[in-house]
């Protein structure tokens, strides 16, 4: 490592202060990772990182941690307790924050084979919702998150410290509502849109078949274009009336995985099941 940064004016340390709005990481095409845990599966994954900026005091605590980054040529810098206090963040930082490129986002890298699953975002706007989504579609094995028209950018450093590092794990595209309506279209994926209004509860739908979900935002729901797609509801009991968007998400993403878990061999598959 070089020599340990020391003084809360360096223009290092005021740019990464500076990466945690979204203009400068979108000039820069850079990106914060909070946390062990986080750069581990980064690291693990391939993800892009840069650089690793570990608190002195604590280094001892992330020995393997730093050995892999030195071994996969991510560059290490040492701070000192202040410095990683004004550029760490979060409620319990624990000493360590990498630096990573931006990944591209591009709907037509995200996978398609086998029997595809995707989640579909629309206009959501708190970073923490956004981020345990991600957590879910993780858990769930999704091809993939598509984020159209969201209010907060993938990269906020809130995502990804509620991702947990599924950031780096769950395939990720951008695009425009129309844009991605097309692209589903075109692989003949069936389109489910979860709203409140629907008539027909989610566990009646067969998700053995190449599916997307669509999650729009609490208080707007999705947007017209929208509306010509299968809708699907989760039954609610009480006086509310919606759940939470990412607790809405975890729900039809584990319906999907209890019905295919059923079915796992080709045999047993619709005959419909495979990507056209």
């Amino acid at each position: 490592m070089v020599r340990t940064i020391t003084s809360l004016h360096n223009p290092i340390v005021k740019n990464l202060v500076q990466l945690r709005q979204r203009r400068a990481r979108d000039r820069q095409h850079l990106m914060l990772i909070d946390g062990a845990r986080a750069l581990r599966l980064a690291l693990h994954n391939a993800f892009p990182v840069t650089t690793i900026y570990v608190a002195e005091d604590v280094a001892h605590l992330h020995a393997d941690l730093l050995q892999r980054a030195r071994v996969t040529g991510v560059a290490l810098q040492e701070v000192n307790a202040a410095v990683f206090h004004k550029i760490g963040y979060g409620d319990h930082p624990d000493g360590v924050l990498g630096v990573a490129a931006q990944p591209g986002a591009e709907l037509t890298a995200l996978p398609a084979r086998g029997l595809p699953l995707y989640v579909v975002t629309e206009g959501l706007e708190k970073p923490g919702n956004l981020g345990a989504i991600l957590r879910s579609a993780d858990a769930a094995g999704v091809t993939g998150l598509i984020v159209c028209d969201s209010q907060t950018d993938i990269w906020n450093p809130n995502v990804v410290r509620a991702s947990q590092g599924a950031f780096c794990t769950v395939p990720i595209a951008i695009a425009s509502a129309p844009e991605v309506l097309d692209w589903l279209r075109r692989r003949h994926i069936q389109t489910l849109v979860a709203m409140p209004s629907a008539s027909q509860c989610y566990a009646e739908i067969d998700l053995r078949h190449p599916s997307a979900l669509i999650m729009g935002a609490e208080h707007t729901g999705v947007s017209p274009i929208w509306h010509s797609e299968r809708p699907i509801r989760i039954p609610m009991a009480g006086q509310v009336d919606s759940l939470n968007v990412a607790q809405a998400a975890a729900i039809l993403l584990f319906e999907a995985v209890r019905q295919r878990s059923q079915f796992r061999t080709a045999d047993t598959l619709p005959a419909d099941s495979v990507l056209h």
